[in-house]
């Protein structure tokens, strides 16, 4: 007496909106997962860029590749007071091998080696649309 139950045209409403919601949900979390990893890729060059400097200064020569300014560490005086780097000496390498693939190549956001030019002392990435970066 007037209860039906879901017909098939419901069904296919209710699955039709959930299919927009999620294609609407994608969309946008695609969209904000590639503006994060731009956002790591400039400043994980950034970073480089100015640990290539630092090295330069510090050692009067461009380093021979990004895996050696992983491997070689930097000494400085420390500040007094407390606090993690208040010791005497500031003991860390010029690089963290916070992303590395299995031949010990600096990663970028994007999962692709950084290219490392020794003759100019210069760092891109290898990400294809980012090279110019």
């Amino acid at each position: 007496m007037g209860s039906r139950g879901f017909t098939i045209v419901d069904a296919l409403i209710a699955l039709f909106v959930i299919g927009l919601l999620t294609g609407v949900f994608l969309s946008r979390f695609q969209q904000v997962t590639r503006a994060a990893r731009e956002s790591a890729l400039k400043s994980e060059l950034s970073n480089i860029r100015t640990s290539i400097r630092f090295y330069k200064m510090l050692n009067g020569r461009k380093p021979a590749s990004l895996q050696e300014m992983m491997e070689k560490k930097v000494m400085l005086p420390g500040r007094i007071g407390r606090g993690p780097y208040s010791d005497s000496f500031f003991d860390e390498h010029y690089l963290l091998k916070n992303a590395v693939d299995e031949r010990g190549n600096k990663l970028d956001a994007f999962g692709n080696p950084f290219f490392y030019d020794r003759d100019l002392g210069s760092v891109r990435t290898t990400t294809q649309g980012y090279e110019t970066w």
